[in-house]
């Protein structure tokens, strides 16, 4: 069903439930923050925005299961997202994936952003 239609909803008002959300995201609320993000997955299932941030926040939660699912389907969508794969690297190791997420973060690690790639090699760092 397409909730957004049905609800008569704008794309302004659901950037604005986005912004919301990313507004608590930013406060450390982040069982808020996952609350609108996952409604506003609802209204749109395959925006990669509330995808990527899903995974991130499940990740700094510490609920790694969730994060991968996550960011799976975000990598499905854009398949070079440096952040993403940065992301996953980070939920794959905290599960004890380490070969995989080492993998992971190699990919990320020749990124041309310099904070991204610093933290990929950091990540490959502590788990070698």
């Amino acid at each position: 069903m397409d909730w957004k239609s049905y609800l008569e909803l704008s794309n302004d008002s659901v950037e604005d439930l986005r912004y919301v959300g990313y507004l608590y995201v930013k406060q450390g609320c982040y069982d808020i923050a996952l609350e609108f993000f996952n409604t506003l997955l609802i209204l749109d299932p395959k925006n990669s925005y509330d995808l990527q941030t899903l995974g991130a926040l499940y990740l700094q939660k510490g609920k790694y299961l969730e994060a991968l699912e996550h960011l799976d389907e975000v990598i499905k969508i854009e398949p070079t997202n440096p952040l993403v794969l940065l992301n996953k690297a980070r939920a794959l190791l905290s599960l004890g994936y380490r070969r995989e997420g080492i993998d992971q973060a190699r990919i990320v690690a020749t990124n041309k952003d310099k904070k991204l790639s610093s933290q990929a090699m950091a990540l490959i760092s502590a788990y070698l």
